[in-house]
């Protein structure tokens, strides 16, 4: 049984994702594996101090399943948490699929940059399923949830946010087989966990959505959001309390502008995907503003498509726009040839570096070991 923990525990539990400005902190998980004795959540800290021992990033990374909104039967056995030095931690030997739905949460950090990452699972076989889990949206703009059917019922769909009930859709509103939640205007008061359940269906069938609200219209950021972001590339996005840019998974620089070499990470892109096939799989929980999202170069629920022709980046979001006879790279976007650059190859003469839309940032390989055997 599954029942949708008070909306009272969500205040706490949503501002205390957002103190701090964010240190480098990865939630990552491999979506690949859908049986519970398989999978995994590993969660990684890219700070100086990580590597430096525990003693030097007091308190340890901690990385929990959060039930405070959805909760589930303790499994028989306790997930094993096992770390690998200070700066990487992984949770895993679920025993049964309801342990896998829900919330996860990877807390690290110490101080005012304490940082909370989110991660919302959910379930392969549910009758419905979130198009995008992770929405990001400014204040003012009108947020869409879309639910798609995979089993479908004639049946009435409940929404609920934060655990509670918000809105009835009835079977017939179906559209593309698809049922909408439309939030117009939306303030960072409507930030939270939604959920779009048939009626008398167990919640395990539930599609679970994260919304994320800036406290700032697009492009501000500031107490009183007077301040103008310095214009994230990429994907990245601007985080409303110290306008910096949280750059998405496979690009770093202060405006995200240069790209990470394929099947890398973190904000120096000091990390490497675990395995032999890249980043193919996994979904990226970053610090809020930016949510979760493949990583670059890859798309879909499972994060196993590669980009279509002209797109590229994370979740596959972006469009190359190459001139000058620039081709497009599904991982860092336009390539140029030579005596060309630019984001799009638009500028003639040698620049600056090398010939592509986003500079390739090398960074210093630390992979990732893989879960514990």
């Amino acid at each position: 049984m599954v029942w949708l923990g008070p909306p009272w525990l969500l205040r706490i539990f949503f501002l205390a994702s957002h103190v701090g400005a964010a240190v480098d902190l990865t939630l990552l998980a491999d979506l690949r594996l859908t049986e519970p004795q398989r999978f995994f959540l590993t969660c990684v800290s890219g700070e100086a101090g990580a590597s430096r021992g525990s003693d030097a990033w007091e308190p340890p990374l901690l990385l929990e399943k959060d039930d405070r909104i959805v909760r589930t039967p303790r499994p028989w056995q306790p997930p094993h948490l096992a770390r690998n030095g200070s700066r990487q931690v992984t949770l895993r030997g679920f025993s049964q699929p309801s342990d896998l739905v829900g919330v996860f949460s990877c807390v690290g950090g110490a101080g005012p940059r304490r940082t909370r990452v989110l991660y919302v699972h959910n379930s392969p076989g549910a009758h419905l399923f979130p198009d995008k889990v992770t929405h990001t949206v400014n204040r003012g703009d009108t947020a869409v949830l879309s639910a798609r059917v995979r089993k479908e019922k004639q049946t009435d769909v409940l929404w609920k946010s934060n655990g509670s009930y918000f809105y009835t859709l009835d079977w017939h509103e179906a559209q593309d087989g698809r049922f909408l939640l439309q939030l117009p205007e939306v303030q960072p008061s409507a930030s939270g966990i939604y959920s779009a359940t048939y009626l008398e269906v167990s919640p395990l069938g539930s599609a679970f959505f994260r919304l994320i609200v800036r406290g700032c219209g697009a492009g501000r950021w500031g107490q009183d959001c007077s301040k103008e972001c310095p214009g994230c590339l990429h994907g990245g996005v601007c985080h409303d309390q110290d306008g910096e840019c949280v750059c998405p998974p496979g690009f770093t620089g202060t405006r995200c502008e240069q790209a990470c070499r394929e099947g890398r990470f973190g904000q120096s892109c000091q990390e490497q995907c675990p395995g032999t096939s890249g980043c193919r799989g996994l979904t990226f929980c970053l610090p809020d503003p930016y949510g979760c999202s493949c990583g670059s170069g890859w798309r879909g629920s499972q994060c196993q498509e590669a980009c279509a022709p002209g797109r590229f980046g994370a979740d596959c979001r972006l469009q190359c726009q190459c001139q000058n006879g620039g081709t497009c790279d599904r991982f860092s976007g336009c390539v140029c040839p030579s005596g060309w650059h630019g984001m799009h190859c638009e500028k003639s003469g040698l620049g600056d570096g090398p010939s592509a839309s986003a500079k390739v940032q090398d960074g210093h390989t630390s992979a990732l070991a893989g879960p514990p055997g």
